[in-house]
């Protein structure tokens, strides 16, 4: 008897060694998760921050000075005429590169930072949601509670809104199959939220992923760097619903990435 005490009190402290390993293990992992989340935060952060300044620089210097040369070519060409006929043409070819230049600087700046965000939210969301049913044929359709359209809104928190709304549409389009697009967007308790749902096929949310795929977890990081929640609940052959929730106040401190909450479940 006391030969099997004496064994089973090393096998028992063999086991309490073996927990207190893991719960080190364990701390150290969701440590080193959190410091993953704040850092891919801080990066997320910094990014928004240099587009602005780049779409600053390229509107204020390479627009301005695009503009400027437009006008110069625009009398340069109104001054030529058919007895000038090759200059004329070549003015004019001219004025179509700097016009279609205009054009490019435009859609980059549209890029770096939308021209709806000075607008509003309602109105950047409708800027996108015609976008897309101009380049998708799927109707988008956009309710919006009342006052939203005057309501101010960190411009962060709105880039984050936006990024995750192109994604969405971007799957919708590309996956979906869907003929129309419903976005809600209210505010409630000091929070905004969005729901985007579509009349498409819908996906298996327990479906294994590709390796390869990552706009769930790139909108779930957008999301949460906010304190906000994202939610997916979709069914085959009824569609996909999506619920987007952030808060007005910006975060101080970036907060750890929760799983996504798919039909209910985390």
């Amino acid at each position: 008897m006391r030969r099997l005490t004496e064994e089973q009190m090393l096998v028992n402290q063999a086991l309490v060694e073996k927990i207190f390993a893991c719960q080190h293990a364990e701390a150290s992992l969701r440590a080193s998760e959190q410091q993953l989340h704040s850092l891919l935060a801080h990066q997320r952060a910094s990014r928004d921050a240099e587009r602005r300044q780049i779409s600053r620089e390229i509107h204020d210097c390479l627009g301005q000075n695009l503009l400027a040369l437009r006008l110069d070519i625009v009398t340069l060409h109104q001054q030529t005429n058919e007895r000038h006929g090759r200059l004329h043409s070549w003015v004019g070819a001219a004025l179509d590169n700097v016009d279609e230049t205009l054009r490019a600087v435009k859609h980059l700046l549209s890029e770096l930072r939308p021209a709806g965000f000075d607008l509003g939210v309602v109105a950047t969301l409708e800027i996108e949601a015609r976008k897309f049913t101009l380049a998708s044929g799927i109707a988008c359709d956009l309710q919006a509670d009342a006052g939203l359209e005057t309501l101010e809104i960190d411009e962060d928190i709105l880039m984050s809104l936006y990024r995750v709304l192109q994604e969405s549409l971007n799957n919708v389009f590309r996956h979906s199959l869907a003929s129309r697009v419903q976005l809600h967007l209210a505010s409630t308790d000091d929070a905004l939220e969005l729901v985007i749902s579509d009349n498409g096929i819908g996906f298996d949310p327990q479906a294994p992923r590709k390796s390869c795929s990552f706009g769930l977890a790139t909108q779930q990081e957008q999301i949460a760097a906010h304190h906000g929640t994202l939610v997916i609940d979709s069914t085959r052959a009824r569609g996909t619903r999506l619920a987007v929730r952030l808060p007005l106040v910006p975060a101080a401190v970036p907060a750890p990435a929760s799983s996504p909450v798919i039909n209910g479940i985390k």
